[in-house]
């Protein structure tokens, strides 16, 4: 029955995962308290693409990672009942993203396999470089994600923060040389591109149009404010 008749509209699934770095550097600077900031800013915004999108159920996690992996929000939650709980980095807490890689992985691993369903999102935000004391390399981490049908399929996008940034490892894991890589060097930077690629990677995966990720969100061109994390380290 059609939605006009008084039918339920079916939507389909598109799980949004954001994968956070909570290492001891980013309690340098404020870079937490501006990651803090982005994460809760970016709420409404989904909200509203959620709604502008009705043929898609906007579900939502979160992945910390620093010396330990850690599901903050494990369980895929609809936006329109998501808040944002504020999140610590760890003091001296390694930037362990093989291990966290692995962990979605697993994740990936669960999801509906209905041909129907949109290809999840993931965003990772990370202020260093991969370590690997728990034995999983950043390599092989990625891999794992790329070994699982919905990993490969994945829209993902990437964002560094200060100088410090990997990017290379970051533009690795979003494997098209099509999809713009950021770098934040301020909190003002950082707010705006959460929320840029938050947009962006619902809009990919749910309406893919061009190329092999569908992200067809032009970038902002100019975000203000001081490079203070590339003077800060």
């Amino acid at each position: 029955m059609s939605d006009r008749l008084g039918g339920a509209l079916q939507r389909t699934p598109l799980h949004l995962v954001f994968i956070l770095d909570v290492s001891g550097s980013m309690l340098r600077g404020g870079r937490i308290q501006a990651l803090n900031n982005a994460m809760a800013e970016v709420v409404p915004h989904l909200r509203d693409e959620a709604r502008a999108n009705p043929h898609a159920q906007l579900l939502v996690r979160v992945l910390a990672f620093a010396t330990e992996s850690t599901w903050v929000v494990e369980e895929p939650t609809p936006i329109e009942r998501f808040e944002w709980e504020r999140i610590a980095a760890t003091p001296k807490g390694f930037t362990e993203l093989g291990s966290a890689l692995s962990l979605l992985a697993r994740s990936l691993h669960d999801l509906d396999d209905g041909a129907g369903a949109y290809p999840p999102a993931l965003i990772l935000v990370s202020d260093g470089r991969p370590t690997d004391s728990t034995g999983i390399t950043f390599a092989d981490g990625l891999q794992q994600v790329l070994d699982e049908r919905w990993g490969a399929a994945a829209v993902r996008l990437a964002l560094g923060v200060g100088r410090d940034a990997d990017m290379h490892a970051l533009r690795r894991f979003i494997g098209d040389e099509d999809v713009p890589l950021l770098r934040a060097d301020n909190p003002q930077q950082l707010v705006e591109y959460v929320v840029w690629a938050s947009k962006a990677a619902s809009r990919g995966a749910s309406r893919p149009v061009l190329g092999s990720s569908g992200v067809t969100v032009s970038p902002p061109t100019e975000a203000g404010g001081d490079p203070i994390w590339s003077t800060l380290g």
